[in-house]
């Protein structure tokens, strides 16, 4: 089971070839993690291992799906776990 929504659909939606199986994909990894992005801190994917980015993540884990909704949803992913956090969010809590 993967530890988050962001890594749930890293680890399942790559090579996806249909919007169908996309968005089945999708409800699984929510139904694993009801709060789906919520629950993810903007940038919690950095480090030293990791992408340096959404981009970066983007282009390595779409560029084999064909699915146009997998490949949105994993560029969603990959922005919300390896793009820094704005400076300024931490004010609005």
């Amino acid at each position: 089971m993967a530890t988050n929504y962001a890594t749930c659909l890293l680890d399942k939606l790559p090579g996806t070839e249909n919007d169908v199986a996309a968005n089945a994909i999708v409800q699984l990894c929510l139904a694993e993690n009801p709060r789906g992005l919520q629950e993810i801190a903007p940038g919690s994917g950095r480090g030293f291992f990791g992408f340096k980015s959404g981009a970066e993540c983007s282009a390595k884990k779409s560029k084999n799906t064909r699915s146009r909704e997998a490949a949105e949803m994993i560029a969603v992913a990959c922005h919300r776990l390896y793009n820094e956090s704005n400076y300024f969010d931490k004010f609005d809590r």
